[in-house]
């Protein structure tokens, strides 16, 4: 008895201990992942002419990039090198900063005067927001600055700021004194991680309620509140964490097609199925037991009375009861 409870009291330990390093594994992997993401979303990249002494170096700063509107917001700073520059670090000449912008194309720096942070929109040229979360852009960007006399030469430096979308600078080029390059934006790992566990869940979620449907249908169980109540909170439940993906997906996406149009239709099949199969076994019950009451009802018949005198007898009735005595 002690050799089998030790052995007992050893495995429990074990099984025990693998759970608690298996939660830690998980849990480290999952603080990897957000460390890689959050390296990502803080790399800057340098672009264009560092060399030339006398430059102009430009900020990006993204801010938000809208995958609805189809518009990528950030903000502009100048620092002004060499020649370029005065003793405060302020423009030593009027310059004036170039963009193809929807807003802030046109950007003026007064000479002599501390540089201001300014905004600035530009358009996306490529991505339909409708393939979330698979969903990626392209936004072209051209900067150039200029002086009052010449084009001066000048570095942009990008910086994300979006924790939803990943920006990456493509196809970097120089022309006409000025940068060109395209801007890629997908989706952040920490979104797409979410949005891919939603559709996963919703689709699971789903199942159970197409398995309660069968347990109850095909055992001809009757209208069982208790499931029927399961796939009716399902049903409502699913909306608003459809609504929780992060990004705020319009209805019609891939999030959609892929998942919960279709939890949301096996489920609400699964209650219909339930409940009319359901209703019908009742009915069935019910007539079965009302045929079971009505025989009950019925009084049985009396028992023969040997003793009765049958017609015909020979002797006459009290000559056959004597006999019968």
């Amino acid at each position: 008895m002690n050799s089998k409870s030790g052995k007992r009291g050893f495995f429990g330990s074990l099984k025990t201990i693998i759970a608690v390093v298996a939660v830690l594994l998980v849990t480290a992997g999952s603080l990897v992942v957000y460390l890689v993401e959050r390296a990502d979303g803080q790399v800057q990249v340098v672009m264009g002419d560092t060399t030339t002494p006398d430059r102009v170096d430009i900020h990006l700063f993204v801010q938000k990039f809208d995958p609805i509107a189809q518009e990528l917001s950030a903000q502009v700073e100048i620092v002004p090198q060499g020649a370029l520059a005065d003793e405060t670090g302020s423009p030593s000449q009027d310059l004036t900063i170039f963009t193809n912008g929807t807003k802030g194309d046109t950007l003026p720096f007064k000479a002599g005067k501390s540089p201001s942070t300014t905004d600035v929109k530009l358009a996306s040229s490529d991505g339909v927001v409708t393939d979330y979360p698979f969903d990626s852009y392209k936004i072209d960007v051209g900067v150039s600055v200029a002086s009052a006399t010449a084009v001066v030469p000048s570095s942009v430096t990008l910086v994300n700021a979006d924790s939803f979308f990943k920006i990456e600078p493509q196809d970097v080029k120089a022309a006409d004194g000025g940068l060109i390059f395209t801007v890629d934006a997908t989706r952040s790992t920490g979104t797409f991680a979410f949005a891919l566990f939603l559709m996963l869940f919703m689709g699971l979620l789903s199942l159970a309620a197409v398995v309660a449907a069968w347990f109850v249908v095909g055992n001809r169980r009757g209208l069982l509140w208790p499931p029927m109540s399961f796939m009716g909170a399902l049903l409502f439940a699913l909306v608003p964490l459809r609504n929780a993906a992060p990004g705020q997906p319009p209805i019609g996406s891939v999030i959609d097609f892929g998942s919960f149009f279709i939890a949301e239709g096996l489920i609400s099949l699964s209650l219909i199925v339930t409940v009319i199969v359901g209703y019908w076994v009742e009915r069935v019950k019910e007539r079965e037991d009302a045929a079971e009451k009505a025989a009950a009802d019925v009084p049985a018949p009396p028992p023969p009375d040997v003793f009765a005198y049958p017609q015909g007898a020979p002797g006459g009735q009290q000559a056959w009861q004597g006999a019968q005595r």
